[in-house]
């Protein structure tokens, strides 16, 4: 009798044993330990995540425009359960931003699957840079579970600093004898160097790194893949709507000369009340700003691209691409069919009309300055359906597809490049409603990789079946980059004889050829702006 009570017990036990063991997974396996002290992650369902680990030193008083640094290390696991700060930022971009933020920002979240993890693998890793023309955007705003679990890569998204606490020059900066004015770009590289160092404890295979962004963030991966020092950071490279890199000063949204935005750095200087007779008190001054007058003062003085400073970029980035002189890397490149439909599109929200002819003029003087009648000539507003769609169609070609276009066909000669077009005219946006179609418009894509995204604060969309099965498909293309070269028979390399092109259209995507001449690219090629 007590050996059958005894079994009984011991059964029980047992029993609790099991059942507690499967209803309380033990807090030590959301810990993880990084080079500067461990982190407790947050069970999410299925994904676990490790958010708001700091990959540099907070960049406030004399870290103020100067390199990153790494942070100060800790002992005791540190609670990494929430977003940390996100960077500073005015609505310089409509809804695709949010305001508000803190200097304290340079901080990165690492997702990872529960059954990609189980595997025991290394798994690939997946890291994004927001856009935003380097004026706006936040790690936070972008959905990672979609990477995370049909991808089965660790994803990695982060801040850096932005607008002028991020890409700032100035003449007195130089004394100081460090790398100056991409401050922004620097945190990245920073961010990239944590990964290597770091994300094998999170399941992450260091050696299969992908660095993905679209925007601004396209033309970051596209000036890592051009500067000397991003080299071994990364093995693939998929930048999306960024190509604005391979354009040239003057044009919109061409990377800055130093000495013209040290111009820009002393006008924001004296617009501050920050203009004194020595470098050592201008500085003082310009790093005593509360961030928030720095806010309300830099918009007329913002940059909206790289500044070539001759170290950190040592060289224009189209004639590192296209002489060779880049970092080898599988490279995917690419844009969507109606880019310029956003900026119109924010224009019309922010008006609350529609582009009417005199809209239509200052746009093309705006966005194209002494090539604006030849550019008018060549997109007339009687040739399109409303002037909006006349000057969307030219930013699209000018700021996007072109210069792609030429970006694939220098890098094809040197590296696997793979090209494509996102180009579901259907996809859904966060902007308020357009008297025009938006069709496959500026950012439009990233809900196919990022579920609902909506910017900062747009409004969140949903994807119909249809959809969905696209954005599957290009989850699937975004996380086996390590793979390329292994898949030619779905999507060939791309040649510059062809011009061919991956169309992510629906029903399904496609391979198709004659980009350029889709996009008037021969116009472009003769411009002389890339």
């Amino acid at each position: 009798m007590k050996n059958a009570i005894f079994r009984c017990l011991l059964a029980a036990l047992l029993m609790l044993g099991v059942c507690a063991a499967q209803a309380a997974p033990a807090p030590t396996t959301l810990i993880r330990a990084t080079d500067a002290g461990p982190v407790r992650g947050v069970d999410q369902g299925r994904l676990i995540a490790w958010m708001g680990i700091p990959y540099a030193a907070p960049p406030i008083g004399e870290r103020r425009w100067a390199p990153p640094q790494v942070p100060q290390p800790w002992a005791a696991p540190r609670d990494a359960s929430a977003y940390g700060n996100f960077c500073p930022q005015n609505a310089d971009l409509g809804v695709f931003g949010q305001p508000g933020g803190a200097e304290d920002c340079l901080n990165l979240n690492v997702f990872v699957s529960k059954d990609a993890q189980r595997s025991g693998a290394k798994l690939p890793v997946f890291v994004w840079i927001h856009g935003g023309s380097l004026w706006v955007g936040a790690g936070r705003d972008y959905d990672p579970s979609q990477l995370a679990i049909q991808g089965k890569a660790v994803v990695v998204t982060f801040n850096y600093r932005l607008g002028l606490l991020g890409f700032f020059a100035h003449p007195a900066l130089r004394a100081e004898g460090q790398p100056l004015a991409n401050y922004g770009f620097m945190d990245q590289q920073l961010a990239l160097d944590w990964v290597q160092r770091n994300i094998a404890a999170f399941g992450g295979d260091p050696s299969n790194v992908t660095i993905s962004g679209e925007s601004s963030g396209g033309g970051s991966v596209l000036l890592h893949v051009a500067a000397p020092g991003s080299a071994g950071k990364f093995q693939h490279a998929i930048a999306m709507s960024g190509a604005a890199v391979a354009l040239r000063h003057p044009a919109f949204g061409a990377p800055r000369p130093l000495a013209s935005a040290g111009q820009q750095g002393q006008a924001f200087a004296n617009a501050a009340g920050c203009a004194h007779a020595t470098d050592a008190a201008t500085l003082a001054c310009l790093r005593r700003l509360p961030a928030a007058t720095i806010l309300a003062t830099q918009t007329p003085y913002l940059i909206n691209q790289a500044i070539l400073d001759g170290q950190v970029l040592p060289m224009h980035p189209a004639d590192a691409l296209r002489t060779g002189q880049f970092n080898r890397v599988t490279l995917v490149n690419g844009t969507t069919g109606d880019e310029g439909a956003f900026f119109t599109g924010l224009a019309e929200n922010a008006s609350g009309k529609p582009m009417d002819d005199a809209d239509y003029a200052a746009a093309m003087r705006f966005y194209f300055g002494t090539l604006a009648d030849a550019v008018a000539q060549q997109y007339p507003v009687d040739k399109f359906a409303t002037p909006s769609d006349a000057v969307a169609a030219s930013v699209t070609d000018m700021l996007f597809a072109c210069p792609a276009r030429a970006v694939n066909r220098w890098t094809a000669a040197h590296t696997p490049t793979y090209a494509y077009e996102f180009s579901d005219r259907t996809a859904p946006s966060y902007l308020k409603p357009t008297s025009f179609a938006m069709g496959a418009a500026h950012t439009l894509e990233l809900a196919y990789l990022f579920p609902g995204f909506h910017g900062g604060a747009g409004m969140p969309v949903s994807l119909n079946p249809m959809q969905s099965r696209l954005a599957e498909q290009m989850v699937q293309l975004w996380t086996t980059a390590d793979q390329a070269t292994h898949r030619e028979t779905t999507w060939p390399r791309y040649q510059a004889a062809q011009d061919n092109f991956l169309n992510l259209t629906l029903p399904q995507a496609r391979m198709a050829t004659g980009f350029g001449a889709g996009h008037q690219c021969s116009f472009w090629d003769q411009a002389g702006i890339y």
